[in-house]
């Protein structure tokens, strides 16, 4: 991936979409995975905003992400909750685990961060082998269906200032 989320990255992340922020996210993976009896992989983690709800729901969650700082953002709130789930700093591309899962899931559209038509095959290959058989991947995608190219907004729906 070229993306890494660094300190101030990280910052603002934690500030804008703080624990228990949920874009409808949270609940679809809490929906999706209630049936769940073994482990889940989290891959994109970032700073716990998906992985904290669902371990609080009781799932088996482990979290994956490139970026150490938002790691060392999911740590701390780890720690503060009495939490301590499985964390692996590597990129979704290219990592080594040695568990394979029920259920992976990338939340908030962080498969798309993977520069390049290699690196995205090679990521769903790794998925696919660290997948349990009979296993599922569950990721979101965006597509922009109402695409305004003289409109800049975030996904709060906070308008931007444009040039």
């Amino acid at each position: 991936m070229y993306i890494s989320y660094g300190e101030l990255c990280t910052e603002f992340y934690d500030i804008s979409k703080p624990l228990g922020f949920s874009f409808g996210d949270v609940e679809y993976y809490k929906e999706r995975l209630s049936d769940v009896k073994g482990k889940v992989l989290e891959v994109g983690c970032g700073s716990g905003r998906v992985l904290i709800p669902l371990l609080q729901a009781g799932l088996q969650i482990d979290g994956l992400d490139n970026s150490s700082a938002m790691l060392d953002s999911s740590r701390r709130r780890f720690s503060a909750l009495n939490l301590n789930p499985m964390l692996f700093n590597a990129e979704m591309h290219n990592f080594s685990l040695r568990d394979k899962y029920e259920s992976i899931i990338i939340p908030g559209g962080s498969f798309q961060l993977i520069e390049g038509r290699e690196q995205t095959l090679t990521a769903l290959n790794h998925f696919y082998n660290y997948l349990q058989p009979g296993g599922r991947l569950i990721l979101d995608l965006f597509i922009p269906t109402d695409l305004n190219t003289s409109s800049v907004s975030n996904r709060s729906g906070i308008p931007q200032i444009t040039k």
